[in-house]
């Protein structure tokens, strides 16, 4: 290979799986580190991003393309913005590509079109919003503490801001934000939400606080259009404050003196296509790459968060107490269902949501389950609905009367026979919000129903109706999904019922308690924040599980300490193992877990650990599985399960 000296290259990513490739700039274009170019890609003309200039190249001359276009319209990419592209990259196991050029909005990676000048100086255009001024309510004691730990750090230093839900979180952000973007005329700021259905009316609120500075929201929802503006407009430092979900950790400021993280523990801030990255882990790690703070928020934060607040690597900020003083925690009521023949609610259950519509309050109906029944199956042969492409079970839509597959999206027509056997008789299985729904309907029909996910919200503007109509008070119950059960300040809402919580106690999910708690801390969190008197109820058969010990007595700590990463065998337990008998195997020889909690207590039976990595064969029957439940069930002595036992015994 011949080494050109001659003329320039440019070293450009592209949104493939290729390392940096290497183009040759022609003499009547001048391009700088982190400008944005059109380059030829076989038959393909592609974005790229320019990230390094170099006099020469190890190709030969023949085989080394041109840069065909500068795309000159905006100011180039930041270094700090191309290393935390490159960071991720390296960290998330893809091509720098795959990590940079997908973070940019689509209209900034196209090919420009005949329109494109005029389209970018419509972009442009500020449309002034008239805004009234929010209110502005005064800080409680520890409010005004967490305010003052974070104003008064310096450089890069990672907060948890630890409160109970209702205790005024994102007021502490509020004052927070506001004095970061009074000390410096230039700063801006990043909050993250993990809902999009969060987003509107989180961007008021702090519309109405920032009534002279430029808020802009980047989510999936927003128009390519619109998406493209609001990114152009903090890229360029005309906006001060950024709320978005997950994609606006990547976006380019001129100067973020402030990253703050909602609701941190989501799992929605977890990309699942695509670059698989974490967009707290990346914001945590932004502030470190500029030297500035971070604020973690959450009533149930995620263990490996809480795990580094133990160990003072994050900086714990507590709210013991809700922000209102009258507002008190909802008390927790256990409706068990294992003695008691019901449809969808429990005669006890019943009786308090009429006791509720009585007194004109608000009833909030929780279940986890979107459609109407989770699965169709054939009352002769037993066949299930599942998907032909990803082998998931496709979900029973009886509005649209079709079978949707939740994951892959994939939706089918409902089958008037069985595909196996031919029997008509075909059973909806199980109860999504769609079911619940009707159900309500039977039971009060002279109450405003309003069932709220993404089946019924699909279209823009739809969900942040349908809250407004919660606000105004023009609903009496509403039945929803995770929409319903965070951020939200229902001021109206006295009960909220769960239904079908067993579901993920019984979870193969490792972290299944871990978010069916966080789960219920949220939901349980909508209830009591006005001046009426709060009430969670859960129907479950598992009355007597640590979980609801933990959530009776609102202690995230409780919980914790039991599910903590140090404490191996109550981390990483076999989930399996709560029930009665996890495996009948020959001769009820099975692995067991009594009442209580599963690894702990004296003089009971307990199920064996799953540590991380540990083959489930191996760590269930505590051996090679060499022979199929053969054999002695003596674990080998060298196994993860063991250990565990050796440090068990005598209990």
């Amino acid at each position: 290979m011949n080494a050109k000296l001659a003329s320039q290259y440019a070293r450009v990513i592209i949104d493939a799986p290729l390392p940096v490739l290497d183009y040759r700039i022609p003499e009547s274009m001048s391009l700088v580190r982190g400008d944005r170019v059109i380059v030829p890609l076989k038959k393909r003309k592609v974005a790229g991003i320019v990230t390094g200039l170099e006099p020469r190249s190890l190709l030969a001359d023949s085989r080394i393309r041109s840069v065909q276009m500068l795309l000159a319209e905006t100011r180039p990419l930041s270094e700090e913005w191309l290393d935390l592209t490159r960071f991720a990259a390296s960290y998330y196991m893809g091509s720098w590509g795959e990590a940079a050029l997908p973070a940019l909005p689509p209209f900034w990676r196209r090919v420009p079109g005949v329109r494109h000048a005029a389209t970018v100086a419509s972009l442009r255009e500020v449309k002034a919003r008239s805004v009234k001024p929010g209110p502005r309510p005064q800080l409680n004691e520890n409010q005004r503490a967490a305010v003052q730990a974070v104003l008064d750090s310096h450089g890069f230093q990672p907060f948890l801001l630890f409160g109970v839900t209702g205790s005024g979180k994102t007021e502490v952000y509020l004052h927070i934000m506001e004095e970061v973007l009074k000390r410096d005329p230039q700063a801006q700021v990043l909050l993250l939400v993990p809902e999009i259905n969060l987003t509107p009316q989180l961007e008021n609120r702090v519309r109405s606080r920032f009534t002279d500075e430029t808020v802009v929201t980047l989510h999936s929802e927003l128009s390519l259009k619109q998406r493209a503006a609001n990114w152009l407009a903090v890229h360029e430092g005309r906006a001060r404050v950024l709320v978005g979900t997950r994609m606006a950790v990547f976006a380019s400021f001129q100067k973020i003196a402030l990253l703050i993280v909602d609701e941190e523990h989501d799992t929605s801030y977890k990309a699942g296509d695509g670059l698989h990255y974490s967009a707290r882990d990346l914001a945590v790690k932004r502030a470190q790459m500029l030297s500035v703070s971070c604020v973690l928020g959450s009533a149930t934060p995620s263990l490996e968060t809480w795990a580094r607040a133990e160990e003072g690597k994050y900086r714990l900020l507590r709210l013991d107490h809700r922000a209102v003083a009258a507002a008190q925690l909802p008390k927790l009521t256990l409706s068990d269902t294992r003695h008691e023949k019901f449809d969808i609610f429990t005669a006890s259950v019943r009786q308090k949501i009429d006791e509720a519509l009585e007194r004109k309050e608000q009833v909030l109906i929780f279940v986890n389950r979107r459609g109407y029944a989770p699965v169709l199956t054939c009352t002769a042969c037993g066949w299930v609905s599942r998907c032909r492409h990803c082998s998931g079970f496709t979900v029973f839509h009886k509005a649209e009367k079709k079978l949707v597959c939740h994951h892959c999206g994939t939706t089918y027509e409902v089958p008037q026979y069985c595909p196996c056997c031919g029997n008509a008789e075909l059973e909806a299985v199980g109860t999504g919000t769609q079911k619940i729904e009707e159900g309500i309907e039977k039971l009060w029909p002279q109450a405003r129903l309003l069932r709220i996910d993404r089946d019924s919200v699909r279209a823009k503007g739809e969900a942040e109706a349908a809250f407004k109509k919660v606000h105004a008070r023009e609903v009496d119950i509403v039945v929803g999904t995770q929409m319903i059960a965070k951020g939200h300040d229902f001021q109206h809402v006295s009960l909220v019922v769960v239904l079908n919580a067993d579901a993920q106690l019984v979870s193969p999910d490792i972290r299944a308690e871990e978010r069916l708690f966080a789960t219920l801390m949220q939901v349980a969190g909508r209830a009591g924040r006005g001046n009426t008197t709060g009430e969670i109820v859960v129907q479950t058969r598992f009355p007597e599980h640590p979980v609801f010990a933990a959530l009776a007595a609102q202690s995230y700590e409780m919980f914790a300490g039991r599910r903590a990463p140090g404490n191996a065998c109550a981390a990483f337990c076999f989930p399996g193992a709560y029930a009665r008998r996890s495996a009948d195997i020959g001769e009820g020889r099975g692995i067991f877990a009594e009442s209580g909690s599963p690894g702990g207590g004296s003089g009971r039976r307990h199920g064996f650990c799953l540590r991380p990595g540990t083959d489930v064969s191996d760590a269930v029957y505590g051996y090679r599985a060499r022979a199929a439940f053969g054999g002695s069930r003596q674990p080998h002595r060298s196994s993860p399960v063991f250990k565990c036992m050796e440090g068990r015994r005598g209990a």
